[in-house]
């Protein structure tokens, strides 16, 4: 199933939560693909110096469980259950684009990948993960 109107209701919506603290926005969103932008700076770092590998995994595994929303039909969405994402190289500021796309979708489990790209379209990490088909709102009470 291709959600066309959830792709564009993606795209459309302004950030809040978790990507209003982080900067982070929905450049892209067709089915089966989401593209999230993050400008990293000084508040992403850790002690190091260095974009905090959680950031990195953040835009990562949002644009792959976002890239399998725009497959499901209304009133389904997905939860993470599963994540493996390997660092490349270490980022210290710029455009950072996490690209997610569907791998394969079952019944209740479906499954994704998303690479993070540097300004010079370079790859800083590649993620995969496997989510589980739940009722939008579920977990929520």
């Amino acid at each position: 199933m291709r959600n066309v109107k959830r792709a564009a209701e993606l795209l459309a919506a302004e950030p809040a939560g978790w990507m209003e603290t982080l900067g982070a926005r929905i450049s892209e969103s067709e089915p089966g693909r989401v593209v999230l932008e993050l400008d990293a700076g000084p508040q992403h770092r850790h002690g190091g110096g260095v974009v905090q590998g959680g950031v990195i995994t953040q835009i990562a595994d949002a644009a792959m469980g976002m890239s399998l929303a725009t497959l499901q039909e209304d009133g389904l969405w997905n939860t993470t259950i599963d994540l493996k994402i390997n660092f490349i190289r270490p980022v210290v500021s710029g455009r950072l684009r996490a690209v997610g796309r569907v791998v394969e979708m079952k019944q209740t489990l479906m499954f994704s990948e998303a690479d993070v790209l540097d300004e010079q379209d370079r790859l800083v990490a590649r993620a995969s993960s496997t989510c589980l088909a739940v009722p939008e709102g579920q977990g929520r009470e």
